[in-house]
């Protein structure tokens, strides 16, 4: 664990366990209403374009993520880490909110966009922390913490808000006042970090190293496009292979989503070999699960293959952040993380328009799977063939801008 000089603080389990619950919220605003869309459908039927607006309200805050993440990353290294990040998640559980009360579809777009805001500056500033409180072998473990206890919150977020849904359209959105607590634990126990000794060698007036940056997002926009092919499209395919009814879609994806945690441990098991090892096998993982699932006869031997492709997610969300936080020095590296955020959310509305342009070419969603796996393949071998001049590369570099 980190020593801060100037503190005489020492972080321990409990900031690692408000990060982690932080680390969620995030991916708590998509979740919480994805199982709800077809409830919000039936309100606001009366909305024009009612099928292309109201899907909005659940990818809305990636889109804010997307945006107001690298502004986020400025303010916390010009202003400081834990303000930014109390009063985000104060803004966070405003917004979410907010459509408890107001039954009108534009106030619900406004909370969806500040509750949009709140975590772009909540993910920024939550993995700018566990970098700064955390020597790197505890932060990894916590990035691995953080990837089994997600896939848990999230199945029961899911649960939650379907029983929620029942009860009326606007109450799934009170599940975003669990940032209360999280709040008040983190006014308590967090604190301002500073540099640890060896950082502090470094001129706090260093220019921010923009290559290093764009490399980082370039790499994070490739893999996070492959990531989201399963993920936003695999139950269209299931239906496609012969699986109809919505419920039985839902049981059914729950099965390979098994691998996230299981990739989360391995994603630890593997953090000695390096982040460029870590992504080849990713890559290689992908090869194999996108393209099986490209082949498959049935949705049963797809299950099997996405099971790989789900090993590969869990491995490489905490492998990119911990990549992320090793490229940059203490004051640059809430503006890193803000650029790595934005990079991985803006993939996430890339990835539907690069499916859909491969899908056109091949004539069918389960061929476009095979393509993505073959270029996965490809990447995989780039990363193992190269891996002896990886060394002068900002792309792929194990060591970190420390």
């Amino acid at each position: 664990m980190s020593t801060h000089a100037n503190t005489g603080r020492q972080a321990d389990w409990r900031q690692g366990a408000i990060l982690v619950l932080a680390g969620f919220l995030p991916v708590m605003a998509i979740v919480a209403l994805a199982p709800t869309l077809p409830t919000l459908l039936a309100h606001f039927k009366d909305m024009p374009n009612a099928q292309l607006m109201v899907p909005l309200l659940i990818t809305a805050p990636s889109a804010c993520i997307a945006l107001f993440a690298p502004a986020a990353g400025v303010i916390t290294d010009r202003f400081g880490r834990r303000n930014l990040l109390l009063w985000a998640m104060g803004v966070y559980g405003i917004g979410g909110f907010i459509p408890f009360f107001i039954d009108n579809f534009w106030a619900v777009v406004a909370g969806r966009i500040v509750i949009g805001i709140g975590e772009a500056a909540v993910l920024t500033v939550s993995n700018t922390l566990l970098a700064d409180y955390f020597e790197e072998k505890v932060c990894h473990r916590w990035l691995m913490i953080q990837g089994l206890t997600g896939s848990i919150l999230g199945s029961i977020t899911i649960a939650c808000s379907g029983f929620l849904a029942a009860q009326g359209w606007q109450w799934p959105f009170a599940v975003y006042l669990i940032a209360v607590p999280i709040l008040l634990a983190s006014i308590v126990y967090l604190f301002e970090p500073q540099p640890r000794a060896k950082s502090q060698t470094a001129s706090v007036s260093s220019p921010f190293p923009y290559m290093v940056a764009v490399s980082m997002c370039a790499v994070t926009i490739v893999l996070s496009v492959i990531y989201f092919v399963q993920v936003i499209h695999f139950s269209v395919l299931l239906k496609d292979l012969g699986v109809a009814d919505p419920k039985s879609i839902g049981l059914v994806m729950a099965i390979p989503s098994l691998g996230v945690p299981a990739g989360s441990i391995l994603f630890k098991l593997t953090t000695r070999y390096g982040a460029r090892t870590q992504m080849g096998v990713v890559f290689l993982l992908y090869c194999f699960g996108l393209g099986g699932i490209g082949m498959a006869p049935d949705y049963k031997v797809a299950l099997a293959f996405a099971f790989l492709q789900q090993l590969a997610n869990g491995i490489i969300v905490p492998a990119l952040i911990a990549w992320a936080q090793s490229k940059f020095s203490f004051e640059h590296r809430g503006r890193g993380m803000g650029w790595w955020a934005s990079a991985f959310f803006a993939a996430q509305f890339l990835s539907p328009a690069f499916v859909n342009a491969v899908r056109g070419w091949t004539g069918n969603l389960q061929s476009a799977f095979l393509v993505f796996g073959v270029i996965s393949g490809v990447c995989a071998l780039v990363v193992f063939l190269t891996r002896d001049r990886s060394q002068p590369s900002l792309i792929l570099s194990q060591q970190g801008n420390k």
